[in-house]
């Protein structure tokens, strides 16, 4: 069960002009930090309207030989930018571990993961502890180069492809539904997505388009929770499946592609 903690930052730097990189001292949470689980930060800037809204960010790694967890993050608003004028030896309140981990079966040989936004925090953490029979390709969207994570947090093993494109619905169908050559849905095993709501929809279609058929478990998708509570309480992360109304900070943040309304 999450629970309220206050952490040590041991490390905070920037990994790229738009990207930051928090290191909190955790020993407890490194030991259990799976992709997919997030922290839920207080954010204390007097002059933010949503102070009192703490900002939900998915872990990036943990480092259990260590005692550290790592979040990855863009302080593109106030409370994150609060965040990111934080320095080693600062203190911060969180919650956590809250969410769900993202299964990992024996049988997947071939992973792909593709994201944009937030969420490739959590893919980059899928990446890092994937299991070692896995062959691991890893594509990250964006509209700027600085926002995509460097490829030094990934294991050399991992196939890092990267699309710089400001229309995110044109370049993940490019992407995965090409004009010429094959989709890497042809080959992936399991894919994992991490992409705006609004383009889950599109993601199954997609994969319905290249595959004909994708069995449930093959494609599972990360919905990203706004500021609220994180414990089901607020409702405001409620999202409609055809399985019915659920809440991603309490039974996500991980759902079956096919679940999402076309």
């Amino acid at each position: 069960m999450a629970r309220q903690h206050t952490l040590e930052i041991a490390d905070h730097r920037q990994v790229t002009p738009r990207l930051r990189w928090l290191a909190l001292r955790a020993p407890d949470l490194a030991r259990d930090a799976r992709p997919g689980h997030s922290l839920l930060a207080r954010c204390d800037d007097p002059a933010d309207t949503y102070r009192l809204l703490r900002r939900p960010l998915f872990v990036a790694a943990a480092l259990p030989e260590i005692g550290q967890v790592a979040l990855l993050y863009e302080p593109d608003e106030p409370g994150l930018a609060w965040l990111a004028r934080r320095s080693p030896g600062d203190s911060l309140d969180v919650i956590g571990l809250c969410g769900r981990a993202l299964p990992f079966a024996d049988r997947h040989c071939n992973l792909l993961l593709i994201g944009a936004g937030a969420g490739l925090a959590a893919l980059v953490f899928a990446a890092r502890i994937a299991p070692p029979h896995t062959a691991v390709t890893l594509i990250a969207i964006a509209d700027d180069q600085d926002s995509l994570p460097p490829p030094f947090l990934l294991p050399s093993a991992v196939e890092y492809e990267t699309v710089v494109s400001a229309d995110l619905m044109s370049a993940v169908t490019a992407t995965l539904q090409p004009t010429t050559g094959a989709s890497p849905l042809a080959w992936a095993d399991a894919a994992v997505a991490a992409l705006p709501y609004h383009l889950l929809a599109t993601l199954g279609q997609i994969i319905r388009a290249v595959r004909l058929r994708h069995p449930r478990g093959f494609a599972r998708a990360l919905v990203a929770s706004p500021p609220g509570c994180g414990f089901g309480a607020c409702g405001v992360c409620a999202i409609d499946l055809r399985s019915g109304v659920r809440l991603p900070c309490i039974e996500g943040p991980w759902f079956d592609v096919r679940e999402f309304r076309g």
